[in-house]
């Protein structure tokens, strides 16, 4: 009989995932940086020094071709296992499931890893920081008010909110916007999916009380936090990039 509570299984689940997620991006820019203190590559990828407003060494990409390249095949490889993870979480088995959210994680963190290291670092820690302090906020939330963000009108509203991001989005890539424009879509996307990871955590208590408890679900549950927080952190460094 399995006497692990539904809890325990997600934060699990989401603990070992957010294990990769961070270790890939440290790993990155661990990576880059000493590639640039050596004057080597990484992965291909040259580096060069600047400075910032605030006079802060900012270690930046050197953009080639084969730059290019490899982030186009980086996207596309985090992309894709976002979506066969997503795929495989509605139909196949907890195994298949947990192997292709880790993929995805190792994808994103990687890439991220690069994100930061090919916007200014400094400000990109920041960004990554807060978003850390955002996602831990929102469990201390949910914790001490107990509210059920779980509850139709809140869901509701959160998906009308990721509906106008989607369409922004959209707009950008058609026309373009401004940089004030991208400021103003990144705070709605803080704001948005803060508002959605209160309501994945009230999932995890709502759907424990209903009783059920299996991996499956555990896995459906924790990988809806992973979304959440992934999309914390690059909205977190849309607000930060300049």
């Amino acid at each position: 009989m399995d006497t692990t509570s539904l809890a325990l299984k997600v934060y699990l689940i989401l603990g070992v995932e957010l294990v990769f997620l961070y270790g890939c991006m440290f790993f990155v820019i661990q990576q880059c940086k000493k590639a640039f203190y050596a004057n080597k590559t990484f992965l291909g990828i040259a580096f060069a020094e600047a400075v910032n407003q605030n006079r802060q060494t900012d270690i930046c990409i050197v953009q080639t071709k084969a730059t290019t390249l490899f982030f186009f095949w980086l996207i596309l490889f985090a992309i894709i296992s976002m979506w066969t993870a997503t795929a495989f979480i509605i139909f196949s088995s907890s195994f298949t499931q947990f192997l292709f959210m880790t993929l995805s994680a190792i994808g994103y963190g990687t890439l991220i890893g690069f994100i930061i290291m090919d916007m200014d670092e400094n400000d990109g820690m920041v960004g990554l920081k807060a978003a850390t302090l955002t996602t831990a906020a929102m469990f201390v939330v949910v914790s001490v008010t107990g509210i059920n963000f779980a509850n139709l009108i809140f869901v509701s509203t959160i998906s009308l909110l990721i509906l106008s991001l989607i369409i922004w989005e959209l707009i950008g890539l058609v026309r373009g916007i401004s940089r004030l424009a991208s400021k103003i879509k990144a705070v709605l996307g803080i704001i948005t999916f803060s508002m959605s990871l209160l309501a994945s955590i009230s999932r995890v208590n709502v759907i424990s009380e209903e009783g059920l408890n299996d991996w499956n679900t555990a896995i459906d549950l924790a990988f809806g936090m992973y979304l959440d927080i992934i999309n914390l952190i690059l909205y977190y460094l849309d607000l930060m990039s300049s």
